[in-house]
């Protein structure tokens, strides 16, 4: 029987790290906890146990590539569900975490470090405009 593999400390230092960006002035308390927890928890579910696992699924017999066009398509699904969301072609630049994101999952085939890797992203990304 495969036992999944205990979270790794890093991880969760990463995600704590994150959620102490929640404290950064100017944004909404709300928007902060959708952002650092909410969104990375849905759209890791859809986007990596729905979408990049279904395309896996099926696709399964074309070779190691597949792996590499199930992570690009899955991330130009993510960035194009962005630009939608916010009516900002600017979103489309989360295509390049999204890259990064898939690949992580490809490597681990488990949420929780796509989750703080994608509530880190987030973090980074509100620490940015804040600035």
């Amino acid at each position: 029987m495969h036992r999944p593999a205990p979270a790794r400390p890093g991880l969760l230092l990463a995600l704590a790290g994150t959620l102490a960006l929640a404290t950064v002035p100017g944004a909404a308390t709300f928007h902060r906890v959708a952002l650092l927890v909410v969104a990375p928890i849905a759209e890791e579910v859809v986007f990596r146990a729905g979408l990049h696992d279904a395309l896996l699924h099926r696709w399964h017999d074309k070779g190691g590539f597949a792996t590499v066009l199930v992570n690009v398509v899955t991330a130009i699904a993510f960035a194009a569900a962005h630009v939608a969301a916010r009516g900002d072609i600017a979103a489309a630049a989360t295509l390049w975490p999204a890259l990064a994101i898939g690949w992580l999952y490809q490597k681990q085939r488990r949420l929780v470090p796509c989750i703080a890797l994608h509530a880190l992203f987030n973090g980074v990304w509100i620490a940015w405009i804040a600035a």
